[in-house]
C-alpha cells in the first residue's frame, strides 16, 4: 500500500487518520519502521502482522481519537508505536456577523478552526472586526452556494432575523456537515423548523441541528455565549455530535 498517498487521499477528503508506525522492536516478526493507517470508525488498513497487535492497535487509536493527540505506546513487550492523529482543520462558517459573531470567531481561530464570517450587511463584515478570519460580505444564500461545505465543516446560524435563519438552512441541511447549530428563541426557532419542513426537509435531518445552540453553561453576554457555542463545537469534534447531545439531554435543553 503507498502509505503516503493513502494519508494525502485522506486528508484531502477532510478524513482524520492515525498513522501507526513501529518504532521499536526486539522481534525480527514486527520490523522497525512497519506502518498500518487506522480510520476513526475503527477500519483497519495495513497490518503490524498478528491479529492480536492489530486489535491492539485498534483499542488504542480508538482511545486516541477522542484524546485528539498522537503517543508512543508500547504494545507489547519490546515493541513501541508511534500513532500519530492526522487530520486538517476544522472549518467554521459563521452565518452573521453581530455581536456575538466577534468573540465566537476569536475563540473558534485560536482552537484551530478555519473561520469563514458572512453577513449581507458590509459594515458587520468588516475584515477589521474578525482578524485572522475570512469575511464575506454578500447575500447569505448566494454565499453559502458559493462555499465548499464538506462533513468537516461546522456552521453557525445567529443571523438577525428568521427568515435568514430559514435561508441561511435551506442551503447548509442540501450538504453533509459535521455540526449545525442555530440561535434563537424557542419560538423563533420551532417556526424556522416548521418553514424547513414545508420545503422538505426531513424530520430527522431536522432533529440534527443543535438548537438551542451552545452548552447549556447559563450563558447571557454575547462572550459567555460565544464561550458556549465553542465550548459545544470542541465537545463535537473531540467526543462526537452523541457526546454533545447527552450533555444537553442531561439538564434538559430539548427543543
Amino acid at each position: 500500500m503507498d502509505i503516503a498517498g493513502r494519508i494525502a487521499a485522506l486528508l484531502k477528503r477532510e478524513k482524520t487518520c492515525c498513522l501507526a508506525t513501529v518504532v521499536g522492536s526486539d522481534t525480527s516478526a514486527v520490523p522497525v519502521g512497519i506502518k498500518a493507517i487506522l480510520l476513526i470508525d475503527g477500519t483497519l488498513e495495513g497490518s503490524l502482522g498478528s491479529v492480536q497487535l492489530d486489535a491492539k492497535l485498534k483499542t488504542l487509536a480508538s482511545k486516541l481519537f477522542k484524546e485528539g493527540q498522537s503517543s508512543i505506546a508500547e504494545i507489547q513487550k519490546g515493541v513501541k508505536v508511534f500513532l500519530n492523529i492526522l487530520s486538517c482543520d476544522a472549518q467554521l462558517i459563521i452565518c452573521g456577523a453581530g455581536h456575538i459573531a466577534v468573540p465566537l470567531a476569536q475563540f473558534a481561530h485560536q482552537l484551530g478552526f478555519q473561520v469563514t464570517v458572512i453577513d449581507d450587511r458590509s459594515d458587520f463584515a468588516n475584515p477589521l472586526r474578525f482578524p485572522n478570519c475570512e469575511v464575506i460580505a454578500e447575500d447569505f444564500t448566494l454565499a453559502l452556494r458559493e462555499l465548499r461545505l464538506s462533513p468537516a465543516t461546522y456552521v453557525v446560524v445567529i443571523t438577525r432575523g428568521h427568515e435568514h435563519d430559514v435561508d441561511c438552512l435551506f442551503e447548509i441541511l442540501k450538504k453533509e456537515t459535521q455540526y449545525v447549530g442555530l440561535i434563537g428563541s424557542r419560538r423563533r426557532v420551532r417556526l424556522v423548523l416548521e418553514m424547513l419542513g414545508e420545503e422538505g426537509f426531513s424530520q430527522k435531518r431536522l432533529k440534527e441541528v443543535f438548537t438551542p445552540i451552545g452548552l447549556p453553561i447559563g450563558a447571557e453576554s454575547p462572550e459567555e455565549i460565544a464561550l458556549s457555542i465553542v465550548s459545544e463545537l470542541v465537545c463535537v469534534r473531540r467526543k462526537g455530535a452523541a457526546q454533545a447531545l447527552a450533555l444537553r439531554a442531561a439538564i434538559g435543553t430539548e427543543l
